[in-house]
């Protein structure tokens, strides 16, 4: 299957240098808005701190995308770029582009953080209008780094909204997010060194649950909490209580602050690096652990996290200084991941669904091999270029945003 791309970011992110990506930005961004017929005025991108700085050896590199966040609408989306930028994109109607040749892609809104961006998550109901007044809503991204608390800021005017208490209890320093989410129930939780978790109410400044490990990990591992269980936009399981989380020690917890402990629920002893996400099956039945160093997409029922259910395999292995491929869940097109290759493997949903086995089969005749991509999506740039993210669109699952590097295009499948 192929998918026809329709728009993208152009030539704006192959830039040799950060700096030069900000100038081919501002300049497309210009002839655009100025020779906008409709005379509406756009707000001005934001300047990062850096503009000016020559000395900076991180200026010198390629900018690449980090990830993609969708709207709950589907009418627009945010990018997260390794140039300190979060960018906000409005999808352009399809019907007035030029088939034959693709629109060019440009930020609505734009701006920057000072310094590296480790974890960041958008709130769910994030959308750029309230379907009952046409006001903003859900306008807001929690960002997390080093050396600085955890922070939520508006996407419009990338203004600092709050800020959360990260600091140390022992040493007074800020400890570092590596994993953020945001759940329906505006409750922020955060996953940092010694496998410590702690969740905030959005509204308040200190957690209102926290716990961390008392043991160490074993020697070559690391006990940061990686992630947190993604559940797919929309679906039945996003006000489900407790929550999964991984580390980069192989654990997998379940999070209840309803308890005052975390719950090791699987332990995994593999030559794999660590996990980088856990995703939910729409039904809230199984779930897709995606692993360092691994060359399969480990099948967990719920019920039963100890057991491993059944095997996806990649037909590549995800090395630890490789480019980051996120997998996701979708509910109308199952599991899809980027490969290397810049292609999209995809898993259906009715697979999906049944932990891995075919909706045709019956339970008994679970398969003994790894399981290989029902289907491949080829896209513009299946030229070596990884496929590092790919997001369906809510409620248009056939309409998909794809990053190649740091481009960022949007696609139809079919054909």
């Amino acid at each position: 299957m192929n998918t026809t791309p329709y728009c993208d970011t152009g030539k704006v992110f192959e830039a040799d240098t950060i700096v030069d990506v900000w100038k081919r930005e501002d300049k497309e961004w210009l002839q655009r808005t100025q020779s906008d017929p409709s005379g509406y005025v756009y707000p001005p991108l934001k300047e990062s701190p850096y503009i000016n700085v020559k000395d900076d050896v991180r200026m010198e590199k390629k900018v690449l995308c980090q990830d993609i966040f969708w709207s709950c609408d589907g009418a627009s989306f945010v990018s997260v770029h390794n140039d300190f930028g979060i960018r906000q994109y409005l999808v352009p109607e399809e019907a007035n582009t030029d088939k034959t040749k693709k629109s060019l892609l440009l930020p609505f809104t734009r701006f920057f953080k000072n310094q590296s961006i480790l974890s960041c998550a958008v709130d769910p109901f994030y959308s750029l209008y309230s379907e009952n007044s046409g006001e903003l809503a859900g306008d807001r991204i929690v960002i997390g780094g080093k050396n600085f608390p955890l922070q939520l800021y508006s996407l419009m005017d990338g203004q600092c909204i709050f800020s959360y208490d990260t600091k140390n209890e022992m040493n007074g320093e800020y400890e570092s997010v590596y994993s953020v989410r945001i759940n329906a129930e505006s409750r922020i939780y955060t996953g940092s060194h010694r496998n410590k978790v702690a969740i905030y109410d959005m509204s308040r400044r200190e957690a209102v649950w926290m716990h961390r490990s008392t043991r160490k990990a074993s020697r070559g591992r690391q006990s940061i909490i990686s992630c947190f269980e993604e559940q797919p936009m929309g679906g039945q399981t996003s006000s489900r209580g407790p929550l999964l989380c991984g580390s980069y020690a192989n654990e997998m917890f379940q999070v209840d602050s309803r308890h005052q402990r975390l719950e090791i629920v699987n332990y995994a002893r593999t030559t794999a690096g660590g996990i980088l996400q856990i995703l939910a099956s729409d039904n809230g039945r199984y779930v897709y652990v995606v692993r360092r160093n691994s060359d399969t997409i480990s099948v967990y029922d719920r019920r039963n996290l100890q057991r491993e259910l059944n095997l996806l395999l990649l037909p590549f292995r995800i090395h630890h200084n490789s480019a980051k491929l996120h997998a996701y869940i979708d509910m109308t097109c199952g599991l899809s991941m980027g490969t290397p290759q810049g292609m999209v493997l995809n898993w259906g949903r009715d697979l999906v669904e049944f932990g891995g086995v075919s909706s045709r089969s019956s339970v008994e005749e679970l398969p003994t091999a790894s399981i290989q991509a029902e289907s491949v999506w080829h896209t513009s740039l299946d030229s070596g270029i990884p496929a590092s993210v790919v997001k369906n669109c809510p409620g248009d699952p056939e309409l998909l945003a794809l990053s190649h590097g740091g481009t960022i295009s949007l696609s139809r499948l079919g054909g």
